[in-house]
Protein backbone atom coordinates (compact mmCIF):
# COMPACT_ATOMS: atom_id res chain seq x y z
CA UNK A 1 0.00 0.00 0.00
CA UNK A 2 1.38 3.64 -0.75
CA UNK A 3 2.54 5.02 2.87
CA UNK A 4 0.29 8.11 4.59
CA UNK A 5 2.32 10.90 2.87
CA UNK A 6 1.08 14.61 2.91
CA UNK A 7 4.20 16.91 1.42
CA UNK A 8 3.66 20.49 1.80
CA UNK A 9 2.63 22.32 -1.16
CA UNK A 10 5.51 24.64 -1.03
CA UNK A 11 7.95 21.94 -0.64
CA UNK A 12 6.36 19.87 -3.72
CA UNK A 13 6.76 22.29 -6.40
CA UNK A 14 9.86 23.30 -5.02
CA UNK A 15 11.33 19.90 -6.16
CA UNK A 16 10.55 20.67 -9.34
CA UNK A 17 12.93 22.71 -10.36
CA UNK A 18 15.46 19.60 -9.44
CA UNK A 19 15.90 16.46 -11.53
CA UNK A 20 13.91 13.20 -10.03
CA UNK A 21 16.07 10.43 -9.59
CA UNK A 22 14.42 7.78 -11.11
CA UNK A 23 15.64 4.21 -9.68
CA UNK A 24 11.99 2.04 -11.82
CA UNK A 25 12.71 3.53 -14.86
CA UNK A 26 16.46 3.08 -14.95
CA UNK A 27 15.92 -0.61 -13.97
CA UNK A 28 13.77 -0.92 -16.59
CA UNK A 29 16.42 0.30 -19.01
CA UNK A 30 19.00 -1.77 -17.53
CA UNK A 31 17.09 -5.18 -18.52
CA UNK A 32 16.37 -4.27 -21.61
CA UNK A 33 19.99 -2.77 -22.48
CA UNK A 34 20.82 -6.73 -20.95
CA UNK A 35 18.97 -8.99 -22.54
CA UNK A 36 18.83 -6.74 -26.53
CA UNK A 37 21.77 -6.56 -27.85
CA UNK A 38 21.23 -5.03 -31.42
CA UNK A 39 19.28 -2.04 -32.82
CA UNK A 40 16.75 -3.94 -34.43
CA UNK A 41 16.08 -5.81 -30.93
CA UNK A 42 16.12 -2.52 -28.77
CA UNK A 43 12.44 -1.73 -27.23
CA UNK A 44 9.34 -0.23 -28.83
CA UNK A 45 8.13 2.55 -27.04
CA UNK A 46 4.85 4.14 -26.84
CA UNK A 47 4.84 7.59 -25.16
CA UNK A 48 1.80 8.89 -24.35
CA UNK A 49 3.28 12.44 -23.05
CA UNK A 50 3.82 15.31 -25.31
CA UNK A 51 6.78 15.19 -27.83
CA UNK A 52 9.80 16.79 -25.64
CA UNK A 53 12.86 17.68 -27.77
CA UNK A 54 15.19 16.77 -24.57
CA UNK A 55 14.50 13.17 -24.52
CA UNK A 56 14.81 12.47 -28.24
CA UNK A 57 18.63 11.95 -27.27
CA UNK A 58 17.81 9.40 -25.25
CA UNK A 59 15.60 7.59 -27.23
CA UNK A 60 17.79 7.23 -30.23
CA UNK A 61 19.99 6.10 -28.34
CA UNK A 62 17.95 3.29 -26.21
CA UNK A 63 14.95 3.13 -28.42
CA UNK A 64 14.47 0.75 -31.50
CA UNK A 65 10.87 2.21 -32.32
CA UNK A 66 9.28 5.11 -31.33
CA UNK A 67 5.17 6.27 -31.41
CA UNK A 68 4.63 9.81 -29.34
CA UNK A 69 0.76 9.78 -28.78
CA UNK A 70 0.88 13.57 -27.50
CA UNK A 71 -3.18 11.99 -25.42
CA UNK A 72 -2.74 12.67 -21.78
CA UNK A 73 -4.50 16.07 -22.10
CA UNK A 74 -7.51 14.67 -24.23
CA UNK A 75 -8.15 11.96 -22.04
CA UNK A 76 -7.95 13.77 -19.11
CA UNK A 77 -10.75 16.18 -20.59
CA UNK A 78 -12.83 12.75 -21.22
CA UNK A 79 -16.03 12.85 -19.22
CA UNK A 80 -18.39 9.91 -18.61
CA UNK A 81 -21.60 10.28 -20.72
CA UNK A 82 -25.05 10.29 -19.25
CA UNK A 83 -26.46 8.02 -21.44
CA UNK A 84 -27.83 4.73 -20.86
CA UNK A 85 -24.76 2.05 -22.56
CA UNK A 86 -21.93 5.28 -22.46
CA UNK A 87 -19.61 1.77 -23.57
CA UNK A 88 -19.40 2.58 -27.51
CA UNK A 89 -19.23 6.48 -26.93
CA UNK A 90 -16.09 6.31 -24.95
CA UNK A 91 -14.69 3.58 -27.39
CA UNK A 92 -15.09 5.62 -30.26
CA UNK A 93 -13.62 8.61 -28.24
CA UNK A 94 -10.57 6.85 -26.95
CA UNK A 95 -9.79 5.07 -30.81
CA UNK A 96 -10.36 8.65 -31.77
CA UNK A 97 -7.30 10.03 -29.33
CA UNK A 98 -5.13 7.20 -29.35
CA UNK A 99 -6.07 5.54 -33.11
CA UNK A 100 -5.77 1.55 -33.38
CA UNK A 101 -2.43 0.50 -34.62
CA UNK A 102 -1.19 -3.28 -34.84
CA UNK A 103 2.12 -2.68 -33.38
CA UNK A 104 2.76 -4.23 -29.94
CA UNK A 105 5.14 -1.99 -27.93
CA UNK A 106 7.50 -3.19 -24.87
CA UNK A 107 7.04 0.07 -22.66
CA UNK A 108 4.18 2.24 -22.27
CA UNK A 109 5.16 5.20 -20.49
CA UNK A 110 1.84 7.07 -18.77
CA UNK A 111 3.73 9.51 -16.76
CA UNK A 112 1.61 11.52 -14.58
CA UNK A 113 -1.66 10.23 -17.08
CA UNK A 114 -3.44 7.92 -14.04
CA UNK A 115 -4.09 11.00 -11.93
CA UNK A 116 -5.85 12.78 -14.23
CA UNK A 117 -7.90 10.69 -16.17
CA UNK A 118 -11.34 10.01 -14.51
CA UNK A 119 -11.50 6.44 -12.46
CA UNK A 120 -14.54 5.41 -14.19
CA UNK A 121 -12.73 5.83 -17.43
CA UNK A 122 -9.50 4.13 -16.71
CA UNK A 123 -10.68 0.81 -17.47
CA UNK A 124 -11.81 1.49 -20.93
CA UNK A 125 -8.14 3.08 -21.35
CA UNK A 126 -6.96 -0.55 -20.05
CA UNK A 127 -8.97 -2.48 -22.65
CA UNK A 128 -7.89 0.01 -25.89
CA UNK A 129 -4.33 -0.09 -24.78
CA UNK A 130 -4.50 -4.15 -24.41
CA UNK A 131 -4.15 -3.96 -28.23
CA UNK A 132 -0.89 -2.08 -28.53
CA UNK A 133 0.51 -4.95 -25.80
CA UNK A 134 2.19 -7.90 -25.88
CA UNK A 135 2.46 -10.63 -23.04
CA UNK A 136 5.68 -8.57 -21.89
CA UNK A 137 4.74 -4.89 -21.83
CA UNK A 138 5.42 -2.81 -19.08
CA UNK A 139 3.96 0.17 -18.39
CA UNK A 140 5.71 3.12 -16.14
CA UNK A 141 4.09 6.09 -14.49
CA UNK A 142 3.50 8.41 -11.20
CA UNK A 143 1.01 8.77 -8.58
CA UNK A 144 0.74 12.07 -6.70
CA UNK A 145 0.54 10.58 -2.70
CA UNK A 146 -0.42 14.06 -1.96
CA UNK A 147 -4.31 15.21 -1.69
CA UNK A 148 -3.24 18.03 -3.87
CA UNK A 149 -2.95 17.87 -7.29
CA UNK A 150 -1.96 20.09 -10.14
CA UNK A 151 -4.62 20.82 -12.50
CA UNK A 152 -3.48 19.95 -15.69
CA UNK A 153 -1.34 17.21 -16.70
CA UNK A 154 2.78 17.79 -15.88
CA UNK A 155 5.94 17.83 -18.24
CA UNK A 156 8.28 15.00 -17.81
CA UNK A 157 11.61 15.25 -20.02
CA UNK A 158 14.31 12.20 -20.05
CA UNK A 159 17.54 13.47 -19.18
CA UNK A 160 18.98 10.01 -18.38
CA UNK A 161 17.96 6.10 -17.48
CA UNK A 162 18.14 7.72 -14.07
CA UNK A 163 16.97 11.23 -14.60
CA UNK A 164 14.07 13.11 -15.17
CA UNK A 165 12.86 17.06 -14.97
CA UNK A 166 9.49 17.11 -13.96
CA UNK A 167 7.50 20.84 -14.81
CA UNK A 168 4.42 21.57 -13.64
CA UNK A 169 2.51 24.15 -15.84
CA UNK A 170 1.28 26.35 -12.78
CA UNK A 171 0.74 26.58 -9.29
CA UNK A 172 -2.82 25.89 -9.24
CA UNK A 173 -4.29 22.42 -7.37
CA UNK A 174 -6.74 20.73 -6.84
CA UNK A 175 -8.05 18.36 -4.22
CA UNK A 176 -8.48 14.42 -5.17
CA UNK A 177 -8.20 11.14 -3.63
CA UNK A 178 -4.99 9.77 -4.36
CA UNK A 179 -5.28 6.48 -6.85
CA UNK A 180 -3.66 3.27 -4.40
CA UNK A 181 -2.44 0.31 -6.13
CA UNK A 182 -5.30 -1.51 -5.17
CA UNK A 183 -7.12 1.04 -7.24
CA UNK A 184 -4.78 0.71 -10.48
CA UNK A 185 -4.70 -3.28 -9.97
CA UNK A 186 -9.14 -2.86 -10.68
CA UNK A 187 -9.00 -0.95 -13.37
CA UNK A 188 -6.40 -2.32 -15.25
CA UNK A 189 -7.09 -6.38 -14.31
CA UNK A 190 -4.75 -7.50 -16.74
CA UNK A 191 -1.89 -5.94 -15.20
CA UNK A 192 -0.60 -5.86 -11.69
CA UNK A 193 0.98 -3.29 -10.01
CA UNK A 194 4.73 -4.71 -9.60
CA UNK A 195 7.07 -1.82 -7.81
CA UNK A 196 7.16 1.43 -6.72
CA UNK A 197 9.39 4.00 -5.22
CA UNK A 198 8.54 6.67 -3.26
CA UNK A 199 10.18 10.38 -4.48
CA UNK A 200 11.46 13.20 -2.42
CA UNK A 201 8.92 15.29 -3.95
CA UNK A 202 5.83 13.09 -2.92
CA UNK A 203 5.25 11.18 -6.24
CA UNK A 204 5.29 7.72 -6.08
CA UNK A 205 7.37 5.95 -9.31
CA UNK A 206 5.38 2.60 -10.43
CA UNK A 207 5.30 -0.24 -13.27
CA UNK A 208 3.33 -2.21 -14.21
CA UNK A 209 3.31 -6.03 -15.95
CA UNK A 210 0.91 -8.11 -17.09
CA UNK A 211 0.00 -10.79 -15.39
Amino acid sequence: MLPQLQPALSEYYSDNAEPLKTRIFESIWETFNQSNTTRTEKPKILDLGEAQPDSFNFYSGQAGYLTIADCIKPLSKLQWPEVENPNPILTKQIEEIIPPSKTQYDLILGWDSFNFIPSKILPFIHNHLLGFCTKKTLIHGFLFTSENRPVQPSSFKILDSDKMQHSVANDQVLQHTPLTPLAINKYMPNFKYARSVLMRSGLQEFVLTRK
